[in-house]
């Protein structure tokens, strides 16, 4: 999360999720190399086969998990407006800002499935993973979440820390 705008009157926050990106490609290239090594051996049908098939899960699931969020404030308009960017398109909201309050966390566990053992016999099983992600909170008390994803504590905090900052909340 990146503070791309911060004075009195307006907040420019962007958040730019490298790091399932850099995974996606991680996960993409291994088709990719597959298929360029099928290539260089003389194999060209299945070589471009599996490049094609690489480059499609990589742009698939980048399109799809990896979007960059960035949301603006802005006192003398009255109005917060959280935008999504990704490949196949972009996705735009346009709230008031004299109805938001701050920000806030919200968390949901992943949970496992009746039956998941990990681990050894006779061992507690380790906690299962929570996940985040930042909502902005109405007068009323309900919340706006940003975005529909969960993600890292660490970045949800910061967003929210950076918004609860220029609301002037706790």
């Amino acid at each position: 999360m990146r503070v791309v705008e911060n004075t009195p009157e307006r907040l420019v926050l962007r958040d730019i999720p490298l790091g399932p990106g850099a995974a996606l490609l991680a996960v993409a290239l291994l088709p990719m190399l597959w298929g360029w090594a099928l290539a260089r051996a003389g194999q060209m049908t299945g070589g471009l086969f599996l490049i094609g098939f690489g480059v499609i899960i990589f742009l698939g699931c980048f399109g799809v998990f990896v979007q960059v969020l960035t949301v603006r404030l802005d006192r003398a308009a009255d109005h917060a407006e959280i935008t999504q960017t990704g490949i196949f398109g972009r996705r735009q909201t346009i709230h008031s800002l004299a109805d938001l309050t701050g920000a806030t966390l919200q968390s949901t566990l992943i949970r496992r499935k009746p039956g998941d053992r990990i681990g050894k016999a006779g061992r507690r099983l380790p906690p299962e993973p929570r996940v985040w992600r930042t909502a902005l909170v109405r007068r009323d008390g309900t919340h706006l979440p940003l975005t529909e994803a969960y993600g890292s504590q660490k970045t949800a905090g910061a967003l929210a820390a950076a918004l609860n900052g220029w609301f002037g909340a706790d």
